[in-house]
């Protein structure tokens, strides 16, 4: 199962449904900077508090280039999960390929 996704198709999974559940593992000052929505769950809080993350939907992980959030996804498959997806490029792309603005 390919567990990555573009930023094209996160715009147009979020587009069908607003309430896609998107984790953003950056850390607090990236989020406030720019975001495009989701819980912020940073990478440095992730082992500790990976159960607020349903198991019941798939969910949407980003950060700023794809790799914390590859790191963050891996764990949680360690814990059992099989619905998550890895946001390609993040919000680098996210801004470069969607939205300049930021959401």
């Amino acid at each position: 199962m390919n567990d990555e996704i573009s930023v094209q198709e996160l715009s147009e999974i979020l587009e069908k449904n607003p309430n896609t559940v998107l984790i953003d593992v950056r850390e607090q000052a990236e989020f406030d900077e720019v975001n495009i929505g989701g819980m912020l769950i940073p990478l440095s809080e992730f082992q500790s508090r990976w159960q607020e993350i349903p198991q019941d939907e798939p969910v949407y992980i980003y950060c700023r280039s794809g790799r914390r959030s590859r790191t963050a996804l891996e764990f949680l498959k360690k814990q059992g999960y099989g619905n998550g997806f890895n946001v390609g490029g993040g919000i680098l792309a996210w801004l470069n390929e969607v939205n300049p603005d930021g959401r």
